[in-house]
């Protein structure tokens, strides 16, 4: 039985759709005078948020059955984006179906709190799951570019993204004003703040032509979009901290005075999920350069596929889940 969620849950969400209503009257406005094709893509990926704000708060209120669900369709969707832009062999497609059992036993681990089996289960598994279905078909040619891109993706696509579900499996975080829930709200706002807030600095200040972190890789990626998201997502982590979290209320591994205590481990965990969201984000948009893709697929309309959704969450996650492991007594 699905036990009912916490009543400031449902505060909580209605505050978050709030936001987004008035998000939503302001890029209306914001697009009164834009060009036919500007303002049908801002406001396809206008809809589109709304639709996944829906699905994590759906997720969120039916607990962590929900969460592993949308998060187990998201890993499986971005699996078949990727197998899809690498260009997999024939020969790759017992590994490819393997690796979606993979994804699902995954998620199930999490679900029923095998927790120690989850850790080291999906990298060794994978290994070897991948590596046995590749040899059987005895076709040494394209043998390590296919193990190699196929151990990666699950890595980082189901490894990684998992995290966000294990989150809430953690036992020195079932203290709170939401419980487990706040915690996952914690990392998915701080994640897609400054992914939002990269991007706004980067167009307003970033000079593009100088200022480059990987012309390459990411050129719309800029030093100023980068520190622009850090600053933001560093000053909202103190405020939101509170009503989600305790991050503050333990002085962590260090003697911190009562003045600092509130603000040292929320504007930590933001430093590290800025960082950790960064590298998330030019990682997959290095395997889309590779394989001369501008989106991972069309399925979220304005703005690509789920890989492009969920690339920053492939690092922020495990990176915050063992902060906590680290800070929390």
């Amino acid at each position: 039985m699905i036990p009912a969620p916490d009543p400031a849950l449902y505060w909580t969400l209605g505050a978050l759709f709030a936001a987004l209503i008035v998000g939503s009257i302001a890029r209306f406005i914001a697009l009164r005078n834009a060009t036919q094709e500007r303002r049908q893509q801002r406001l396809a990926s206008l809809r589109t948020w709304w639709m996944l704000a829906i699905f994590m708060s759906t997720g969120l209120l039916l607990g962590r059955l929900g969460i592993c669900l949308l998060l187990g369709a998201a890993s499986c969707i971005a699996w078949f984006e990727l197998t899809r832009m690498f260009g997999a062999r024939a020969e790759d497609r017992l590994a490819i179906q393997v690796g979606y059992g993979l994804i699902v036993i995954n998620y199930l681990l999490i679900l029923f709190e095998a927790t120690s089996l989850y850790v080291a289960f999906l990298p060794l598994a994978a290994s070897i799951a991948f590596a046995v279905s590749l040899l059987i078909q005895d076709v040494p040619k394209g043998y390590i570019r296919s193990t190699g891109a196929l151990l990666w993706g699950m890595l980082f696509l189901g490894y990684g993204v998992s995290h966000a579900a294990y989150l809430l499996t953690l036992s020195e975080i079932a203290a709170g004003p939401l419980g487990v829930a706040g915690w996952f709200l914690f990392l998915v706002i701080l994640t897609e703040c400054d992914d939002i807030f990269q991007a706004i600095v980067g167009r307003l200040f970033g000079s593009h032509n100088r200022h480059r972190i990987s012309p390459v890789i990411s050129p719309n990626k800029t030093w100023e979009g980068f520190f622009g998201g850090m600053l933001v997502i560093v000053i909202l982590a103190p405020i939101i901290a509170p009503w989600l979290t305790t991050l503050g209320t333990q002085p962590g591994p260090f003697a911190l005075t009562a003045s600092l205590q509130p603000f040292v481990a929320p504007i930590l965990a933001a430093l590290l999920i800025s960082c950790a969201g960064f590298f998330g984000d030019i990682n997959m948009s290095a395997i889309k350069r590779d394989s001369g893709v501008k989106d991972s697929s069309k399925l979220l309309p304005g703005m690509g596929g789920v890989i492009d959704r969920v690339d920053s969450l492939t690092m922020t996650a495990p990176v915050f889940v063992y902060f906590l492991i680290w800070w929390l007594p």
